[in-house]
C-alpha cells in the first residue's frame, strides 16, 4: 500500500521529469505514426500522453535481446572485460498491468521464486535496482484490456515506486517504496500532500474503470474455472491437439507478454572477430553448438529472448523432444498462465491481463478465448470454434 499520498500540477510533473531526464536516461511512451513504444526521451514535452498502452512490453529494457553476457577469448576461453555498468533509469508511464508482469519477472530472476537468493541473474538485477518506476493509473482501457479480471490494474497497492493517477486537475501521486520516498523529500517543494476531495476523485475514476469493464468489457480471463481445469488436468489431450493446430507457433504471445520470461544462451564469434572451422562432422545437436573442437578469435556469450511456444526451445542435446507437439506446449504456456500450482509458487496469474496475446494472435487462440473454452469444457457446453483473425 502507498505509505504517502501528494498532489502535484502538471506543469510541476513536467518540471521533475525534464530534471530527471538531464540526470538519468528517462524513458516513456512516445508515439510515432499510430503507435505507442517505449523510448529515451529528452525532455517531459517528447512524452505522449492520450495513450492506452504500448504493444511492445518494457520487459525489453530489462531483457535486452541480443544481450551480451560475457566476452572471451579462444583459444583457452580467457574472459574478456563485458562492458559498462547499466545506467539510472527513470521509466514514466507504464501501466499498471506492466508493473505488476515487472514484479513478477523480478521474483524469477532474483531467485525469490525458488527460494534461491544466490542463482539470482546479475544483468537483470542490475537494470532493475538502478530503476526508478513511476507508473500512470490507466483510466481508457481498451477493447482487450483484461487487467481487473487478474489482478493487473487499473491501480495496484505495490510494485512502483511512484503511482500516478491524472485528476481533473493536476495528478495523484502515491509513493510506493523506500526509493519513491527519496524521490518525494527531493521534490519536496513540487508536491503538496493530497486532500480528501483529491484522493476521493482518484478512487472514483478507478471504481469507474472497473465498472466499465464489468458492464461493457466482452473479454474475460475466466481465471477461476480455468484454473481448476488445468490445474486438475480435466482437460482431453483433444483440447489441447485442437489449440496446437490453431497456433502458428509465431511466438508473438510470448514476447509481447509481460510477464514470460524464456531465454536461450548461445555462443558465436563476435562480429569480424572470432573464426570457426568448416564442419567435419555431424550437424550440432542444439542450434550453435560446436561441430569441431579447435576455435580462435574473440566470442561472445549471447541471451536471446526465446518462447516456449516454439519447439527449439525444448530441444534436448542429442535431438529430443519432451514436448514434441504444440498442443503439448500450449498445455505448458496455459499451465503457467492459470495452473494453481503456478499461483502458489509466485504468489500471483501468470497473467497480468494487458491482452497483448489477444492483439497479437494469428490463429485466434488469446488468452480469454483458451480460458473461456476451458470453462465451457468444465460446464459441459459446446464452444464454438473461434474465428481466425483476417478469416
Amino acid at each position: 500500500m502507498s505509505d504517502a499520498r501528494y498532489w502535484v500540477s502538471a506543469e510541476a510533473l513536467d518540471g521533475i521529469l525534464d530534471r530527471l531526464a538531464t540526470e538519468r536516461t528517462l524513458i516513456g511512451p512516445v508515439r510515432r505514426g499510430d503507435d505507442v513504444y517505449f523510448r529515451p526521451v529528452q525532455h517531459a514535452a517528447d512524452l505522449c500522453r492520450d495513450y492506452v498502452n504500448a504493444l511492445e512490453p518494457p520487459k525489453r529494457w530489462f531483457l535486452p535481446t541480443p544481450e551480451r553476457l560475457a566476452r572471451y577469448r579462444l583459444p583457452g576461453g580467457q574472459p574478456v572485460d563485458g562492458g559498462d555498468e547499466p545506467r539510472e533509469t527513470v521509466f514514466f508511464g507504464i501501466r499498471s498491468c506492466d508493473v505488476a508482469g515487472l514484479a513478477q519477472l523480478t521474483r524469477f530472476f532474483s531467485g525469490e521464486t525458488i527460494g534461491r537468493p544466490d542463482v539470482a541473474d546479475g544483468p537483470f538485477m542490475a537494470r532493475r535496482e538502478r530503476t526508478t518506476i513511476l507508473s500512470v493509473v490507466c483510466q481508457n482501457p481498451a477493447e482487450t484490456c483484461m487487467c481487473v479480471c487478474c489482478k493487473g490494474g487499473p491501480a495496484l497497492d505495490a510494485g512502483y515506486d511512484w503511482q500516478l493517477t491524472e485528476l481533473s486537475r493536476g495528478w495523484l501521486v502515491e509513493v510506493g517504496s523506500a526509493k519513491g520516498r527519496a524521490l518525494a523529500e527531493r521534490f519536496a517543494t513540487a508536491l503538496v500532500p493530497a486532500d480528501e476531495r483529491q484522493v476521493a476523485e482518484r478512487e472514483e475514476r478507478i471504481a469507474g474503470v472497473v465498472e466499465t469493464f464489468h458492464r461493457h468489457s466482452a473479454r474475460r480471463v475466466q481465471s477461476m474455472a480455468a484454473g481448476r481445469m488445468v490445474s486438475q488436468g480435466r482437460l482431453p489431450e483433444a483440447f489441447w491437439a485442437e489449440l496446437g493446430e490453431r497456433c502458428v507457433e509465431c511466438g508473438g504471445c510470448a514476447f509481447v507478454c509481460p510477464t514470460c520470461n524464456c531465454f536461450n544462451v548461445v555462443d558465436a564469434p563476435e562480429a569480424g572477430a572470432g573464426t570457426l572451422p568448416e564442419p567435419d562432422g555431424p550437424e550440432p545437436a542444439v542450434p550453435g553448438g560446436p561441430t569441431a573442437p579447435r576455435a580462435e578469435g574473440m566470442f561472445e556469450r549471447l541471451r536471446l529472448r526465446d518462447s516456449c511456444q516454439l519447439a527449439g526451445f525444448v530441444r534436448q542435446y542429442g535431438g529430443s523432444y519432451p514436448r514434441d507437439t504444440c498442443g503439448k506446449r500450449c498445455r505448458t504456456r496455459f499451465f503457467h498462465k492459470l495452473s494453481w500450482q503456478f499461483v502458489a509458487r509466485v504468489g500471483t496469474l501468470g497473467c497480468t491481463g494487458c491482452g497483448r496475446c489477444v492483439q497479437v494472435c494469428l490463429g485466434g487462440i488469446g488468452i480469454d478465448v483458451v480460458s473461456q473454452r476451458m470453462t465451457d469444457v468444465l460446464v459441459g457446453a459446446a464452444p464454438a470454434a473461434p474465428a481466425a483473425k483476417g478469416a
